[in-house]
């Protein structure tokens, strides 16, 4: 069920991202040859396409696109660490990509790894890189309040609704919003209740 959700994430990575310069004609060809090995289900071809890529990758666009085009792939085939290691220098090549610190974050955050304190720092990035996109705000929400950062997973919540959301989204937003402050009141009058009386 994590790696489906994992990979739902990264699917969802690109939109509402800012674009940036393409990288080179050879790079998008074999990333194109891989995408269609991986439509066959022909998961070692797919592979050698995205080594190719990457070894024909040159400049930083280049090398950064074909290393997070790789990582995602990896994830959806379980290769979890393999993915943060291709998204790591993805950010290297490319440090003002918000798609690739998002999904590092996510990598991160994933059950296989755990890094909660680098899942927020690549989430907060990609957050800083694209501040009117809803994707790193509601993985922010997420993961504050998986690990009980209710507080804080309110006001990324609160501060998606100032952003344009898809119709469904923004009532799972508002869901999310009314279950926080449910349980902040609640939590508020058992700590009354336990309260000594004078």
């Amino acid at each position: 069920m994590g790696r489906l959700l994992l990979c739902v994430a990264l699917l969802a990575c690109g939109a509402n991202q800012p674009a940036v310069k393409g990288p080179s004609p050879t790079v998008k060809l074999w990333i194109e040859r891989a995408e269609k090995a991986e439509e066959n289900r022909d998961h070692e071809v797919a592979r050698k396409h995205y080594e190719k890529a990457i070894a024909n990758a040159k400049d930083p666009i280049s090398i950064g696109y074909a290393r997070r085009e790789f990582a995602e792939t990896l994830a959806t085939w379980g290769e979890i660490d393999s993915a943060r290691g291709q998204l790591e220098k993805a950010v290297a090549a490319t440090p003002d990509d918000p798609i690739a610190w998002q999904m590092l974050g996510i990598v991160r955050a994933s059950d296989a790894i755990k890094d909660y304190d680098g899942a927020f720092e690549a989430l907060e990035k990609s957050k800083q890189l694209a501040p009117r996109s809803w994707i790193p705000r509601r993985d922010l929400a997420v993961l504050h309040w998986k690990v009980g950062h209710k507080k804080e997973a309110l006001a990324e919540y609160k501060a998606m609704l100032d952003l344009e959301l898809p119709t469904r989204l923004r009532e799972k937003v508002k869901w999310a919003i009314e279950e926080l402050e449910r349980e902040a009141a609640s939590a508020g009058s058992d700590a009354a209740a336990q309260e000594p009386s004078p």
